[in-house]
């Protein structure tokens, strides 16, 4: 059956039900009605019956009454006797009411004939028994009129009494026939009514199941689209980090050719390169950027932001650009505006740096301008324009709907002039559009072009000094305003190394002790990356990963940070949930090559050997500072602030393992070991303590024997004396 037609029989049973019902209830009405017409006929005629009764019983006595005064002489029985004769006379009128008909109408003149007769005799007999006494008045009674008339009163009663027992039993006849019918019928309609009740509640039943049955294939559905989703999107990261490692690596070591002594062709050759690359991996951006958005990844992550901090930060980025192509280029806000705001600062500044770039880059001459007006407000909320405006070529106005449109340029010569892929103004325009925006362009060819973003906010939280401010240290301003970073780190040592890599390379960075500061920071701020240590006080870094993934329901991207060696600890940090995992000690490469690759907004850093300290003043038996070398870069202040805190954190440290050895707290054991080994391999103490430290960290209840833990632990106590004293030595 098409399922079109099953409304069409679905209404054809319905009426046909509902005309089935009509007759039915309709049937058994009028059955009821008959049934209640001839009970109200019994009653009328047993109500004649009686009538007929009381007014034959009333006469009969009457005569007595007359009878006994006259032959007892007695007066006391006719007292009474007209209020006797006025209840006959009413019970004539009332049977006069209730018999008129055709039928009757012969018998009831008769019968009030005779009544009236009789009444009249009776009274007659008195008047005669007061006037000439009782002999008289025998003589009245024994002429035999008073039995004639009696008699003729009862043949009268009798008859009308005969006549309506047809009447009864017909009447009773009717109400036998209807009780049946209306029986019978009502039968039928409570058989009809739970046939059809019947029939719905399997209908709505099968209803329910097919609903269920749909409603069991859509949540499939829908699990089987997240699921696709979830391999699209990964797809799309793992595309990402496949296709800009190798760009990065071809870029790196474009930059490192470039520092090599070249002729001038080889020169030339070079830069062809790097532009080329750069136009790649600008391409390769703008393409996984615009699948995100069209897939629905790309997600509006609002937190409470500086306005000015962000556009001081797209000043900063394109100051050198349009100093390279002496353009002006000026930024101004209303004062009227307030500074915090609350919104997505990330996709805002992605917005600016894409109109911007491209004022830059089709200006010539003259300047470029971002300016920021209020244009509408409203308690907490209000709605800001964003105007760029630039002096460049222009765009006619009929081609200016269609620059919003994929891989559309103005024409094929701007292509090859300026480059590009035509794929920036559209991922401006979505990303407008995901923020509840609007886009519009103002301009004609040769008078430069005007865009005005209308984007709504409102206002935002106080923002603390140290959420506004990112650089931990210095006053260099980032080299790449776009890129935060989350440190979740609570060794101090660790956090000295992190800051002066984080430092050197110019990026924004965030600091934090434990998973609680990692969830509440990335609640209140946008970050691009989380490098997050495993072993961290109150929440460790597995239950902060759970708690991002599940309940933050983020998919930023998170690095762990461990010191643990052991197979199949990178596989567990991915299971949980981890995008990469790097070892401590941390390698300064692979490290930038991760943010790197995890970001995509970082070129190719520059590969220089770190200059060496002196040579020390004798000979280091425990310590090797190779690897603290490398990493200062030939900043001495930075080795002696690790130097220090090693000095100051290693007897600490010891001493929280004596503790936990002295109370024979087996985790507190396998947690201070843990912390050491981060804290020595920092001046190259592994080769020495590692061996001592590894069985402390994965001791385990059966296996611990407290003599022999009491001997790695003098042992690692001498050896720790040891590079303490050495470390000091360098110091001095």
């Amino acid at each position: 059956m098409q399922p079109k037609r099953i409304k069409y029989y679905l209404l054809g049973l319905f009426i046909f039900g509902m005309i089935l019902f009509i007759v039915l209830q309709f049937n058994s009405s009028n059955n009821i009605r008959k049934l209640i017409r001839g009970n109200e006929q019994l009653l009328q005629e047993l109500n004649v019956k009686n009538e007929l009764q009381k007014l034959q019983t009333n006469m009969a006595k009457t005569d007595s009454k007359v009878r006994g005064a006259v032959i007892s002489q007695d007066t006391v029985h006719i007292i009474g006797i007209e209020a006797e004769v006025a209840i006959i006379k009413a019970d004539l009128k009332e049977i006069n009411r209730i018999l008129r008909n055709d039928s009757t109408e012969r018998l009831l003149t008769q019968l009030n004939y005779l009544v009236e007769e009789k009444n009249s005799f009776n009274l007659m007999v008195l008047d005669t028994f007061y006037s000439d006494g009782k002999s008289a008045a025998e003589k009245m009674i024994n002429n035999q009129k008073g039995k004639r008339l009696g008699e003729a009163i009862t043949n009268i009663l009798h008859q009308l009494d005969s006549t309506r027992q047809s009447e009864v039993n017909r009447a009773t006849n009717l109400i036998d026939s209807s009780g049946h019918r209306a029986l019978r019928w009502g039968t039928t309609l409570v058989f009809f009514a739970c046939l059809t009740s019947i029939l719905a509640f399997l209908y709505i039943i099968s209803r329910i199941h097919k609903q269920e049955q749909l409603i069991e294939a859509l949540d499939e559905s829908q699990r089987k689209e997240k699921k696709l989703g979830a391999v699209k999107e990964q797809f799309l990261a793992n595309m990402s980090h496949e296709i800009r490692t190798p760009m990065n690596a071809v870029l790196g070591f474009t930059h490192l050719l470039k520092t090599q002594p070249l002729n001038e062709q080889s020169k030339e050759y070079v830069s062809a390169i790097e532009t080329a690359g750069n136009n790649l991996l600008d391409i390769i951006n703008d393409i996984l950027d615009l699948s995100k958005i069209e897939s629905g990844m790309m997600r509006i992550e609002p937190v409470s932001f500086s306005l000015r901090s962000v556009l001081h930060s797209v000043n900063t980025l394109f100051r050198p650009k349009a100093m390279e192509k002496d353009l002006q280029l000026s930024v101004t806000v209303d004062e009227s505006i307030p500074d915090i705001l609350y919104g997505d600062p990330v996709r805002l500044t992605q917005v600016l740096v894409n109109l911007t770039s491209n004022a830059i880059k089709f200006t010539d001459k003259g300047s470029v301008t971002i300016h920021v007006e209020k244009v509408w407000e409203q308690d907490q909320a209000l709605r800001l324009l964003f105007t760029v405006i630039d002096t460049g070529i222009g765009i006619d106005p009929a081609k200016q709907q269609s620059i919003f449109d994929r891989f559309n340029q103005l024409e094929s010569a701007a292509t090859r002039k300026f480059g590009g892929t035509g794929l920036g103004l559209t991922i401006v325009k979505q990303l407008i559009e995901l923020q509840n925006g609007f886009i519009s362009v103002e301009s004609a060819p040769g008078e430069g072009a005007t865009f005005k973003v209308e984007l709504p906010y409102t206002l935002g939280d106080s923002i603390s000094e140290d959420q506004q401010n990112y650089m931990a240290e210095g006053e260099i301003l980032p080299a790449h305003p776009d890129v935060r970073i989350l440190v979740a780190e609570d060794n101090k040592m660790n956090q000295n190394l992190l800051k002066h890599l984080l430092h050197n390379w110019q990026l924004q960075y965030k600091i934090v002790n434990n998973g609680h500061e990692v969830l509440q920071s990335l609640d209140k701020q946008h970050f691009d990356l989380v490098l997050l240590d495993i072993q961290m006080p109150e929440m460790d870094g597995y239950s902060t990963i759970q708690r991002i993934r599940n309940d933050l329901k983020s998919t930023i991207p998170v690095i762990a940070m461990t010191a643990h060696a052991m197979t199949g600890e990178r596989e567990k940090c991915l299971q949980m949930g981890m995008s990469e995992y790097i070892a401590k000690p941390i390698n300064e490469t692979e490290l930038f090559r991760l943010i790197q690759l995890y970001t995509g907004k970082l070129p190719a850093r520059d590969h220089v050997n770190g200059s060496h300290l002196p040579a020390e003043a004798a000979p280091l038996q425990v310590i090797n500072m190779q690897y603290l070398q490398q990493l200062s870069n030939g900043n001495e202040t930075f080795v002696r602030t690790m130097l220090e805190q090693f000095v100051t954190q290693l007897p600490e440290e010891l001493s929280a393992l004596k503790n936990a050895i002295a109370s024979e707290n087996i985790s507190g054991i396998r947690a201070a070991a843990h912390t050491l080994k981060t804290t020595v391999a920092f001046i190259g103490l592994e080769e020495h303590l590692y061996p001592l430290l590894d069985p402390l960290e994965s001791l385990q209840e059966n296996s611990y024997h407290p003599q022999i833990v009491a001997a790695q632990f003098n042992t690692l106590k001498q050896l720790s004396i040891q590079a303490v004293q050495e470390a000091i030595h360098l110091l001095l």
